[in-house]
């Protein structure tokens, strides 16, 4: 869910095309290695593909956040 531009038009890719081939960068799982704060309103995560672009703000990782069950 990346706001990058990369990764709105692959999203944008898949919704027109389900059967569209993702490139893939390597063959190990994606994973989180740093967080970095962006002042007190967002953070920014680094990548293990070395990708960094994008902000995440509070409120959008909190729209992510799947509904509780009671």
């Amino acid at each position: 869910m990346s706001p990058s531009a990369d990764s709105i038009a692959t999203r944008e890719e898949l919704e027109h095309n389900p059967l569209a081939i993702l490139p893939s960068t390597h063959n190990s799982p994606l994973v989180i290695e740093d967080i970095e704060l962006v002042g007190n309103y967002a953070v920014r995560f680094v990548f293990s593909d070395g990708h960094s672009a994008g902000i995440y703000s509070w409120e959008y990782l909190q729209s992510l956040k799947p509904p509780s069950n009671g």
